[in-house]
């Protein structure tokens, strides 16, 4: 086993992205993903990296900052037409009514939004 960084070549970028199946360095728990791409890199190289060495290269390949926010607002067209709110509480304690009653959730995206969605995104 050696230590250190490896010289990433074709084959060792190989490695990394079948390591990288199934666990994607972004969002809330990207350091457990990048823990656990750590662990297969290992097993399929022998080669002992640190996760830092293997945060500078995906950073080096991808911008991570751009994928952390997409995965931290899974549903941009909800975010975008402001359809869920939490509901604010006027005082120090929420009301003794169940949270069901107070949180209305509009489930219908208006025809007109959806169809320049699409047209947006080259969908027919």
């Amino acid at each position: 086993m050696t230590e250190g960084v490896p010289v990433w070549d074709a084959e060792m970028e190989l490695h990394l992205f079948e390591s990288m199946s199934g666990h994607k360095p972004c969002g809330i728990n990207k350091h457990f993903h990048m823990m656990c791409i750590q662990h297969r890199f290992h097993e399929r190289t022998g080669i002992n990296i640190s996760t830092s060495h293997l945060w500078d290269h995906v950073k080096s390949l991808w911008d991570i900052s751009i994928l952390d926010q997409a995965q931290d607002a899974p549903f941009p067209e909800v975010m975008e037409h402001g359809l869920f709110q939490l509901p604010t509480f006027e005082g120090s304690a929420p009301p003794s009514q169940p949270q069901a009653e107070i949180i209305e959730v509009v489930t219908e995206i208006p025809a007109e939004d959806v169809k320049q969605k699409k047209k947006q995104a080259g969908v027919k």
